[in-house]
């Protein structure tokens, strides 16, 4: 089996982060290959919307965004993990969600393989956006046909070591990590 972990936190070792390699280490734990992106080191453009992958199945753009895209053909599980920046996902996290537009075809819906599981990992400073984070699990997983296994994140966590301090909030994402396997 491979996990897949997605970080779409410009802030490196910092909460979001830190979540989802406690996810990735609980799948690995249980005997899955672990792979993590960081968005923010990627070269990834924003969709064009001009279709070219409605016809050819594949996006016309040369960036690391097909890297990205076979990984997460070729593994059994995702663990995207964003930050909440202004009541919603990061730039990076959002930018990376649109590219999946790649898996999706009138008439058709997802072509992305059915079977795959997800987790959702998101860290937040002020105030409580937990409802939003789960719409959005929710909505990904169900335009990739994925199970979405759950979603682990908390709020007052400004501090980029915020959740290092929360034994709780790590336990639940090992956990989830091992869920995934299992």
């Amino acid at each position: 089996m491979k996990v897949v972990g997605i970080v779409g936190s410009p802030r490196r070792g910092a909460n979001c982060e830190t979540l989802v390699q406690k996810v990735l280490e609980g799948a690995a734990t249980a005997g899955a290959q672990t792979e993590c992106f960081i968005l923010n080191e990627m070269n990834i453009r924003g969709c064009q919307a001009c279709n070219y992958c409605k016809e050819h199945g594949r996006c016309r753009q040369e960036d690391h965004m097909q890297r990205l895209l076979e990984a997460l053909l070729n593994s059994d599980a995702m663990v995207l993990g964003t930050p909440v920046y202004i009541d919603y996902v990061t730039a990076q996290t959002k930018l990376f969600m649109d590219r999946l537009f790649v898996f999706l075809r009138p008439g058709v819906g997802s072509t992305f393989p059915k079977g795959k599981k997800m987790v959702m990992v998101y860290s937040q400073g002020m105030g409580e956006n937990r409802q939003m984070i789960e719409d959005v699990a929710r909505h990904v997983a169900r335009a990739l046909n994925m199970e979405l296994k759950g979603v682990v994140g908390g709020n007052n966590m400004n501090d980029p070591n915020a959740v290092k301090n929360r034994p709780a909030l790590l336990e639940e994402a090992f956990r989830l990590g091992k869920e995934l396997v299992g």
